[in-house]
């Protein structure tokens, strides 16, 4: 019996919750300042080894903040994605601990939900996967309270209450700071622009394969097509068309899907980017 399922579980359900449960408490306990979006941090992270190396770029808004008259800085999340703009006004909760000289903060941000959602219930599927395989569960209890209870600790120890401005960039050898209008400007049309050829190569693609299915469609269904459209809408439906219409069709349909997701994709960019280039 594999224990992968249940070592991939634990780790998931135990991130999840965890991540769930410090955002939670940040929502009930800490205090709400107002703060801006000083600089957007770009680096790397390279994963897998070999053949399967990935290296991927992530953006992570350096936010500034002031608390009892001293200014303060907090890292946001990091995104695949650019998903603030210079300068924005962004929410902080701050929560101070007597036990500690320094306040925990943390970007108000609905993200640390989806997140920990996300992670808890990959979690608990792989979790649903072991047991399907025959799995304890008592074992798995344990796991998942040594796993929930050691990722506290460690969420614990790792958290950064405080951080200087010059030790940012330091944290990611490799990453630069995003601080000017220009800069900003340059990144956000880099976006842009590979983000309408994805749109538009889709649209594309989805117009010639409903060329294609078209094309190879049987001379009755296009004449029903042109001259009685509803009839065919009915065939349709109903499951009643021939066999020979089949093909054709699905081939319109996977030609119709990508083009309606192209004007998606062109809908989202013109919004987001067009929306940040305008500082």
């Amino acid at each position: 019996m594999s224990v992968v399922p249940l070592i991939v579980g634990c780790i998931f359900f135990a991130f999840g919750i965890n991540s769930l449960v410090s955002f939670s408490r940040f929502k009930k306990q800490g205090t709400k300042v107002k703060g801006h979006v000083k600089a957007i941090k770009k680096y790397t992270s390279i994963s897998g080894t070999g053949s399967d190396r990935r290296t991927t770029v992530y953006y992570s808004p350096i936010i500034e903040y002031q608390y009892k008259e001293q200014m303060r800085i907090v890292n946001g999340i990091s995104a695949s994605e650019i998903r603030h703009k210079l300068k924005q006004n962004v929410s902080v909760l701050v929560i101070e601990q007597p036990e500690k000289t320094e306040p925990e903060a943390e970007i108000d941000d609905s993200l640390n939900y989806l997140i920990g959602s996300i992670f808890t219930i990959a979690g608990l599927i792989a979790l649903v996967v072991y047991f399907n395989i025959g799995g304890s569960w008592i074992i798995a209890t344990l796991g998942i309270s040594i796993a929930t209870v050691a990722g506290y600790f460690i969420s614990t120890l790792m958290t950064s209450p405080d951080q200087n401005y010059e030790d940012v960039q330091k944290e990611h050898a490799d990453s630069i700071l995003i601080e000017t209008k220009a800069d900003y400007i340059k990144e956000v049309s880099k976006h842009s622009f590979w983000g309408y050829v994805f749109a538009y190569a889709l649209m594309l693609c989805g117009l010639a394969a409903i060329y294609a299915g078209y094309s190879e469609l049987p001379s009755d269904a296009v004449q029903m097509i042109v001259d009685d459209f509803s009839t065919f809408w009915e065939k349709l439906t109903s499951g009643t068309i021939p066999n020979s219409w089949e093909k054709p069709l699905m081939i319109c349909g996977i030609g119709i899907f990508c083009f309606l997701t192209s004007l998606r994709s062109i809908y989202y960019v013109t919004k987001k980017y067009g929306n940040f280039l305008k500082m």
